[in-house]
Parts: C-alpha cells; sequence; structure tokens
C-alpha cells in the first residue's frame, strides 16, 4: 500500500482538496440560507411588531375615544340628575309652602275649636278606674292614660275608698270593675 501512496499521492491529495472544497461549498451555502432566513424572519419580526405597535396605537385611541364618550354620557347624565334634582326640590318647596299656608288657616281655625273640644275631651276621657290585677292579685287605682298605677290595695273595697278621694279632689269620673273585668259602677264626681 505503500508503494500505492507514492505513485499515486498528488492525486489522492486532489481528490481530498475537492471533498474538502465541496464540504466548504455546502456549509457556507447552508450559512447562507441561514442568514437569508434570519434575515426574512428579522424583517417578518419586524414588520410583526410594527403592525403590533399599531394595533396598540389604534386600539389605545378607540379606548380613549370611548372612554371621552363614556365621561361625555356620565356628565350629561349628572347635569340632568341635577336638573331633575333641582325642579323636585322646587317643586318640594312650592308644595310645603302651600301646605304651610293652608296648615296655618287650618289651625287658626281649628285652634280654637280644638281647645274646646280638647278641654271638654280631657274631663271626659280622664277618670280613675279600679280593677283587678291578676298577676300580682291586687286591685289597682289608675287613672286612665297613665302607665302606672296610682295606688295597689289588698281588698276592693280599700281601693274604691282611695279612688273616690283622688277623684274628688280632681273633679273626675270614677269606674270600678269586678273582678273578671266587667263593669261594676261608675260614678260621676260632682
Amino acid at each position: 500500500m505503500l508503494e500505492f501512496l507514492k505513485n499515486y499521492w498528488p492525486l489522492l491529495v486532489c481528490i481530498v482538496l475537492i471533498i474538502v472544497a465541496i464540504v466548504l461549498l455546502i456549509v457556507f451555502k447552508d450559512k447562507e440560507n441561514v442568514d437569508d432566513n434570519a434575515k426574512t424572519e428579522n424583517n417578518e419580526k419586524t414588520t410583526v411588531v410594527a403592525n403590533d405597535e399599531k394595533n396598540d396605537e389604534e386600539t389605545k385611541k378607540v379606548e380613549a375615544k370611548a372612554t371621552k364618550k363614556d365621561e361625555k354620557k356620565d356628565e350629561k347624565e349628572v347635569e340632568t340628575t341635577e336638573a331633575k334634582e333641582e325642579t323636585k326640590t322646587e317643586e318640594t318647596k312650592t308644595e310645603e309652602t302651600k301646605n304651610e299656608e293652608t296648615k296655618n288657616e287650618e289651625t287658626e281655625d281649628a285652634t280654637t275649636e280644638k281647645d274646646v273640644n280638647a278641654t271638654e275631651k280631657k274631663e271626659q276621657a280622664q277618670k280613675y278606674m279600679v280593677s283587678y290585677d291578676k298577676e300580682s292579685k291586687q286591685w289597682v287605682v289608675k287613672k286612665t292614660g297613665a302607665t302606672r298605677a296610682s295606688k295597689r290595695c289588698k281588698t276592693k273595697q280599700e281601693a274604691m275608698q282611695v279612688a273616690e278621694k283622688l277623684a274628688e279632689k280632681q273633679d273626675l269620673n270614677l269606674t270600678v270593675k269586678k273582678k273578671d273585668g266587667k263593669f261594676q259602677k261608675k260614678s260621676n264626681a260632682q
């Protein structure tokens, strides 16, 4: 084999050089294709980024317009509600003044009648009552309209004596009830 290499070495070197050249050409073409692909990808990315930026700007503009419209609507609504409130307050004020005027006229006319009726009702309504309290098992002397009893007694006779004295002092009527709550006696104190 050494003899073969000695005789044909220049041919072998040429073959190796040709193979290296072919490999280098393939590598450089691939590198150019990769560079071209990278350039096209970069161009595509820049166009995509540019388009995205344009879209973002457009959406921002649209959103700004929408918010301006919303603000204008809100301002209009506020103005209309304020106007409605003003008219309502004016209407209520006029109604209140009318009501006050009519009330003043009515009260002037009715005060004399009410005073007379009130004194009559007080005289009629206020009276002393003697009744039996089942819970405390006591007889109670109470003025009508009062929340508390004037006097509590163990016997009905004692309660009637107390009630008669109080009714005479204040010129009021006296009502006596039975133990079951039915009326027994009504008397006028005069």
